[in-house]
This record gives structure tokens, sequence and C-alpha cells, in this order.
């Protein structure tokens, strides 16, 4: 039973391949499909492939930034490639990233086959390597430690035969009722970790105060899930557990620096509900996102659980008004903006922690945007680690991701401080912003209107934008005619004179200079 994640901005080719193969005979039994790398991104916790079959050239995130993280987070994932840019860099990163496929497009069925045909093999090979190193592990009385931890494990995805289980479990050292009342519990500690013995130490005291015994599994390298049992003479209740997840979180505080956040699921009446247990620990874990560290959030039957009314949805113009912020030089403002977004967004704690974190990506964006255009580097680019989204969906709590933005902001308010005339380019940009119609606005006419000589008003004006007033003048004319022309309010000559063009055959020049197009082919673009 193996699950694949597919990655594809071109939807014909992501439905073509997932109609196309017959997963069933590869031994693949869930296929998950995503648009780009950050969508695929975001489902990688829940879904957990064995197998990323992902596009190399897409938007927001590309497949190789994509592979990092899937590598960084499950390095036993298999990951194929695809492409039409066979270029040197993309099969360098194929290599260095392990892929053990790398598949050309246009799409040849028989090789995409063999590719996947490859993967399952190598992915069999894995698992019977692991359970052949697990019975020898058994029979050569491994430590009850490893066991409990494999059990642990097995019991969240679901025990196929209980009695084999109780087996190892006896083994292991430990005796469950016929009918045990449990429960999951996430943990996520941030590095550096307490050692595997020290962190089995701190929850044995936990659950021993509360009477409760325990099993303790070690998800990857920040999540550890532990699976608390009753004893069979009384069923274990939401404050008994409660109560063991705040003694552990009182150990881990001495112990992390107070850098843990605690997930803790609904009660299960058996085993074969742990499952459940364990997703609702993982819903719970996601709530301190917006707690922030040192947190805990314990499941409740009487909560209303997810629902999309209850998520935060932004402004569609947010990124539009910090932009126009932006360009004013009101940096005040957009703290105060940022502020009221960040409190609302508290003010939704079911709000999906991956939306959260594209919001404030796209803001990132536009920084870095706004930045670029003045010839200011908010990003240097030298690694998968230092780029926008790295920025974000690096941070484990939301004031982190909120200080990672309001970071940035201060370094660019700093770097036009430090370049000097900010505040002037910002009021010549105003000026343009607010008289742009007129088809008399000149160097000249805005040199008076904020009483400098047109020599200066040129020099500081390139200085703090890396532009001249005239390009920009210009630019942002043909940026509002664009506007226009997707509707077909206007024709084309009212069209420039709305934007300070009388004559229509030098807007059409001009147009199609800064666009490579003309006004009217823009027009039917922009209707497909």
């Amino acid at each position: 039973m193996l699950k694949l994640l597919l990655a594809d901005d071109e939807k014909m080719t992501r439905e073509g391949i997932r109609r196309s193969v017959d997963w069933e005979s590869f031994g693949i039994t869930e296929v998950v499909t995503a648009v780009d790398g950050l969508e695929a991104l975001s489902l990688l916790e829940s879904f957990e492939p064995d197998i990323v079959l992902t596009d190399i050239k897409m938007p927001r995130m590309d497949g190789v930034d994509l592979a990092f993280q899937v590598r960084r987070r499950y390095p036993g994932c298999k990951i194929i490639f695809m492409s039409g840019y066979a270029e040197k860099e993309y099969l360098k990163a194929a290599i260095s990233l392990k892929a053990i496929s790398y598949v050309e497009k246009p799409i040849d069925m028989e090789e995409l086959e063999e590719a996947l045909q490859g993967a399952v093999q190598l992915c069999q090979q894995e698992r019977r390597h692991m359970e052949h190193e697990a019975l020898t592990k058994e029979s050569l009385h491994a430590s009850s430690a490893y066991l409990r931890q494999e059990i642990c494990l097995q019991l969240i995805r679901g025990a196929r035969d209980e009695e084999q289980l109780r087996g190892r479990l006896q083994l292991a050292g430990l005796v469950l009722p016929e009918q045990p009342s449990c429960a999951a519990v996430m943990l996520k500690i941030l590095p550096p970790p307490p050692s595997p013995a020290e962190l089995e130490a701190l929850t044995q005291e936990a659950a021993g105060a509360c009477g409760l015994t325990f099993l303790l599994g070690q998800k990857d390298e920040l999540h550890t899930v532990l699976l608390f049992f009753a004893p069979g003479d009384r069923p274990l209740d939401e404050n008994t557990l409660y109560g063991v997840c705040k003694a552990l979180a009182g150990a881990l505080g001495e112990h992390t620096g107070g850098r843990f956040a605690i997930g803790g699921g609904r009660i299960s009446p058996g085993l074969e509900e742990l499952p459940a247990s364990y997703a609702s620990a993982v819903a719970r874990l996601q709530e301190t996102f917006y707690r922030g560290p040192a947190s805990a959030a314990v499941h409740r039957d009487q909560a209303t659980g997810f629902s999309l009314q209850e998520q935060y949805h932004p402004d569609p113009s947010l990124q539009k008004t910090v932009r126009e912020l932006l360009v004013d030089g009101r940096f005040g403002e957009i703290r105060s903006l940022l502020g009221r977004v960040a409190q609302e967004i508290r003010q939704r704690p079911e709000t999906l922690i991956n939306s959260v974190k594209e919001i404030y990506y796209r803001l990132l964006l536009e920084l870095e945007g706004f930045a670029g255009e003045r010839g200011i580097s908010l990003f240097h680019s030298t690694g998968p680690d230092d780029l926008p989204w790295e920025l974000v969906f690096h941070c484990h709590f939301f004031e982190d991701v909120q200080q990672a933005l309001l970071g940035k902001l201060g370094q660019l308010e700093q770097a036009l401080k430090e370049r000097g005339g900010g505040s002037t380019a910002a009021r010549i940009i105003r000026y343009i912003h607010h008289h742009y119609a007129d088809e008399n606005v000149t160097v000249q006419g805005i040199s008076e209107h904020m009483q400098m000589t047109a020599s200066h008003l040129i020099a500081v004006f390139k200085e703090a934008t890396g532009t001249t007033v005239k390009q920009y003048l210009m630019e942002y004319r043909i940026e509002r005619a664009k506007e226009l022309l997707k509707t077909d309010s206007y024709k084309i000559f009212d069209v420039a004179l709305q934007v300070g063009y009388r004559d229509g055959e030098y807007f059409a020049k001009i147009f199609r200079k800064l666009t490579g197009m003309t006004p009217s082919e823009y027009r039917e673009r922009s209707r497909v």
C-alpha cells in the first residue's frame, strides 16, 4: 500500500497521468494531485507520500525547491522529476536530491511507468529490509524501547492484527486491558530537543503521576507521538488527559527553554480508534501555532470542530493597499494594518496554517518586488534557505511569521532612509498617481509643484527608485491602461485619453513598446 503525490501546473498533464496509469497494478492505493510546489508542500504533512512525481518548472514554487523540502522532511520518499527543460542545472539538482528518475516531456507513458515501477520496487525493498531488521532485533531481544516505538507508530496507522500486536507489546513489557481506554498526544519540540532517554523519563514522570502507562514514537526530528493508556479498572477522561499534558508541559519547559507545543487528541475506547485520536491530536497541535511556544491544546467533545466560515479570509485588496502605502512611504500605517490583520487571524485559530503562511508569503513578495524596483535586495538568494517562502515556511509559530515580515519591512525602510530622497520620491510618485491622466504633466511641471529644480528632482528620483521620472510616468500610465482594456467599457481612443495620451497612435506605439503587443491584442488576450 503506497501513496503518491503528483505536482504539475499543467491540468491536462496532471489529469492525463492520473487517468492513464493503472495505479493498483503498481501497488499504489492513494494518489493526490497539486497544481504547484506550494500546494504540494502544504499536503506533505497530512498525506505523507511514499513517492513524489513532480514537474520541475512550476509557478510559486518549482519542483527542485519542493524536492528540497521533501528530502528534508521525508528522506526515504522517492522523487521522480518531469520536465521539458533538460538543462544541466536541473539534471544536477535531480542528482543532488537523489531523484530516482527524470522523465522528459512530452510524457511517454511507457517511460513514466518504468520510472514508477523503479520507485515502487525501491519502496518495497526498503520496507522488506525494515521488517527484516525489526524481526532480527526482536529475535535478538532488542530493547523494549525500540519495540515500543515501532508499536506506537503502527497503532496510529491502524492495527491490522491486534493479537500479534499485543504479543509484541507483552514482549516490550506492556500488558493492556481487553478494551483499553487511551488517547494520542502530539509533541512538537524545536531543536535542541532532549535526548530520547530524557524524553522517556519526563513522560514516565508525568504519566505515572496520573496513573497512566504510555508508548512513545518518534515521528520525525520535530514531532513525537505519545499514546497514553488508563488501567483496566477506570476509563481515561479529558481531565486526566489534560492533567498529564499540563505536567508534561511543565517538565518540558525546564528542558527546552519553552520552545515546544502539545496537542491532545480525543479519548479512544479501544486500539482500533487510535488513528482517529491521533488525527485530532494533530489538529489540536496546529492550534498551538496561534497560541505560541510552550502552549498546549487538548481535544474537548463539545468543541465545534473545523468550519470554513470560521477561517480567516484576507481582504482581496490587502496586497494592493500595502503596495500603495509602500509607494507613499507610509511605513507606520503598514505596521498598523499588519497589526489588525494579525489580530483578526488570531481570532480565527481554525484557519489552516499554510493558508496563513501563504498570505504572509505573498506580502513578502510584495516587499521584495517593491525593493527590487528600487535596486534594493531583501533576499540574497545564496541558496534554497534564503528565499521568501523559506523564511515563512520555516516558522513554527504565528508570532515568528509576523516577525519575519516586520523584520523585512524594517530592513526595507532602513535601506530607503540610507539611500536618501525616499520621502521626496514618494511625494513625486503620489503626484504622478493623482495627475497621470493630465496630458500636460511634465518633469518641469512636477519640479515647480515640488519647489525644486528639474535637475535636482531627476537626480533624487533616480537615486531613490532606480528609474527616471519620465519612465515611471509612462509605465504607470500603461499599467492603468491595461486595467481599462480588460473591459469593453471604453474604446481604445478613450482609454488613451483617460491615461494622458491625446494621440491614439502614439499611445499604441508606447503600449506596444512596453508590453510587446498592441492595445487591441492585449484586450483580446485578457478575454481568454
